[in-house]
């Protein structure tokens, strides 16, 4: 038996509101919500709150980022005299790091789906299983095969934790704060990263994969806690809890029924489409925030980002580095936690656009310096008073990485596509980017061995020159906009004269 609901509001003179919810006849009850009508008056602590909620879900993603990061300290241990595998070919070891991203792809597919069925908060959650499962598996691994299942099984983890964390954040946050909240997802996968850099350089095996699981426990314990998504509770017929939400959000002085009427119209939306690639495409702004999302991802891993992450050890002792491989590999993994920080201070200061611009000119730079260093030291020549070279280089390279490419894509896909398609939109954009993973890291080895690690590097840098001019010519502003503000600039049509007296999920 369904309930129905009747929502209404009454403007007052003091420019407040109230928000009358009233029950069905049975529960003889109401509920009142004041309001202001002010979109600026908003609680800085409700703001904190939001800060904090978001962190609670992007520990999701820093078990991404272990899970990625993994590889690089663990490779020359499994490689090595001391390890319980016999000797790994080449082939063993690419698929190792390469089966992380299979997996993900297989977790991103249904991700939206199972979001828009249970939730987002619920299916968040939900990534814990795939998690723990790898964790578990690497501890008692006695086999190459145990470890390439427990990496398929934690990229399926990853894969789903990538669309549904910038999804979720997305949905809850203020257009004000929006930038900064979406860059807590890269932050703590920057932070996952370092954390498998440090751990695996000082931990035995076994400790390593422990310290690994142990990171779960504030996720499964936080998440519980987190607010569902306003717009997916609206979209159940569930308005009285999706005001509480947004009260909780954004404060008792913030106009909550202005924000239920416009995540209505996006569900009445939504309930006229299918959701489906058929929707994305048939839109100029659907085509547009399609080309837009999968260039960045394209981009940002077609400059070789994941293959350095994984191999980064291994680069510095094939570079004949003056500086201990695995300190050199902590420093880089510190500088793009630094800089992700960084990044979500001035996102929604500097905008989007001019950090693409110049983290892809700088990531340009940096790699083709790195690639004649390699030139040189093939050639016999003497690059031992250049020793410091690889790692200003590639640490440089993650600076200029995370200030652009590594953090700003994550937040376009959260704010760029309309509420009917975003399940599938930013499931596809997550797909793509786990492929380009796979047949990055895969490639490489087999890159360094045909066409030498100079040429290599020097590919990387040819993709990133183009990276400026697709970020400066196709990609969109979206600093400081609504949602419906993006989507109406992505129709290219004329910015009303009138604001918008609401700031919609």
């Amino acid at each position: 038996m369904t309930m129905s609901t009747t929502m209404t509001a009454h403007v007052n003179n003091d420019a407040t509101s109230k928000l009358f919810v009233t029950l069905p006849d049975k529960e003889k009850q109401h509920y009142v919500l004041q309001v202001s009508n002010n979109p600026g008056s908003f609680s800085k602590g409700k703001k904190r709150f939001q800060f904090l909620v978001t962190l609670c879900a992007a520990l999701g993603g820093m078990q991404a980022g272990i899970t990625l990061g993994w590889t690089s300290p663990i490779l020359p241990y499994l490689t090595s005299a001391e390890s319980f595998l016999p000797e790994l070919s080449e082939d063993q070891i690419s698929w190792i790091t390469s089966l992380l991203a299979l997996g993900a792809i297989v977790g991103a597919v249904p991700a939206g789906k199972i979001a828009d069925r249970i939730g987002r908060k619920w299916a968040i959650l939900l990534t814990a299983v795939p998690f723990t499962t790898c964790w578990l598996t690497l501890l008692t691994a006695g086999n190459i095969v145990s470890i390439y299942v427990a990496r398929f099984i934690g990229g399926i983890g990853a894969g789903a934790a990538c669309v549904l964390v910038p999804v979720y954040v997305g949905e809850i946050a203020q257009a004000s704060i929006r930038g900064a909240l979406g860059a807590f997802f890269p932050l703590l996968f920057s932070s996952g990263i370092m954390f498998s850099y440090v751990a695996g350089a000082y931990c035995s095996y076994v400790a390593f994969n422990i310290a690994c699981c142990a990171i779960l426990v504030p996720f499964v314990l936080g998440v519980p806690f987190m607010p569902e998504s306003p717009l997916w509770l609206v979209q159940k017929g569930r308005k009285i809890q999706a005001a509480k939400v947004l009260t909780i959000l954004r404060g008792s002085h913030y106009d909550v029924p202005g924000e239920i009427a416009v995540l209505q119209d996006d569900v009445d939306r939504m309930a006229n489409a299918s959701g489906g690639l058929k929707d994305l495409a048939g839109t100029k702004a659907g085509r547009r925030a399609a080309v837009t999302c999968i260039g960045l991802m394209f981009f940002q891993q077609l400059s070789g980002v994941d293959a350095i992450l994984f191999y980064t050890v291994s680069i510095f002792q094939a570079a004949n580095s003056t500086i201990d491989p695995f300190l050199a590999t902590i420093v880089i993994g510190f500088t793009e936690v630094v800089m992700t920080i960084f990044v979500a201070i001035v996102i929604d200061r500097f905008g989007r656009k001019p950090l693409l611009v110049i983290s892809g000119t700088m990531m340009t730079l940096c790699l083709s310096v790195l690639g004649y260093y390699f030139k040189l030291k093939d050639e016999g020549s003497d690059v031992s008073s250049f020793g410091w070279l690889p790692l200003t280089s590639l640490a440089l390279f993650n600076v200029v990485f995370s200030i652009g490419y590594g953090s700003v894509p994550f937040t376009v896909i959260s704010e760029i596509f309309p509420p009917e398609t975003k399940g599938v939109a930013s499931s596809l954009s997550i797909v793509v980017h786990w492929c380009l993973v796979f047949a990055v890291t895969k490639l490489f080895p087999t890159m360094e061995d045909r066409m030498g690690q100079a040429a290599t590097f020097w590919t990387f840098s040819c993709f990133t020159a183009v990276s400026v001019f697709f970020a400066y010519f196709v990609v969109p502003e979206t600093k400081g906009k609504t949602l419906q503000e993006i989507q109406s600039k992505l129709k290219r049509r004329q910015k009303s004269k009138t604001e918008c007296q609401v700031e919609p999920v």
